[in-house]
């Protein structure tokens, strides 16, 4: 596996739309699902990234982020191991070869479920065994949390070029890219856990 090629590549509209279709609606809960028509526009505007991970040239996996031109943060926002890959270290690839490509930004926000929100046990070991993941790919436990749309989340923080981030603020402007003045007043909420 180490020999094959490895990489990911910009989609285009047709191939995001797929993605969304046949994978997203599979992978993510509804409640965290944006609208096609949501992603479109941003990427459109050029304040979000489609990305395909191919291993030679199958896509095995994908990331989807909101990014900050201007402070050189990104939010991944949707990120995933294709269903018929999973289990096999792609995830752990995926995410070096994140790293690669986002090497000349500061650094990744990503939201994880929070544990004090889940609703039973096997909730709390899923999202356990998420953040672990991260944790062993190099990502770190902020402290911050969100609630955005009635979800809550915990931040972790993917160091590429800076070590240190002022989380909270960086969240919100990313989150301010997003959605517009009044959805974010009504329904984002940012706060360091206590």
């Amino acid at each position: 596996m180490e020999n094959q090629k490895q990489e990911f590549r910009g989609l285009e509209a047709e191939e995001i739309a797929e993605v969304y279709e046949k994978r997203m609606k599979r992978d993510f809960p509804k409640s965290e699902l944006k609208p096609l028509t949501a992603i479109i526009h941003m990427w459109e505007k050029g304040s979000y990234d489609c990305l395909g991970f191919y291993e030679e040239d199958r896509m095995t996996a994908y990331a989807f982020s909101v990014k900050d031109p201007e402070k050189g943060y990104l939010l991944m926002d949707y990120l995933a191991v294709c269903e018929e890959w999973r289990g096999d270290g792609h995830g752990s690839r995926c995410l070096e070869e994140l790293r690669r490509f986002y090497r000349q930004k500061k650094g990744i926000l990503l939201e994880c479920e929070s544990l004090e929100s889940a609703k039973n046990e096997s909730e709390i070991a899923l999202r356990t065994r998420r953040i672990r993941f991260y944790e062993k790919n190099g990502c770190v436990r902020s402290g911050v949390r969100s609630r955005v749309f009635g979800v809550d989340f915990e931040i972790l923080y993917l160091p590429l070029s800076e070590r240190q981030v002022d989380v909270s603020g960086e969240l919100e402007r990313l989150y301010r890219l997003m959605l517009s003045e009044d959805r974010y007043e009504r329904w984002v909420r940012i706060w360091d856990k206590e």
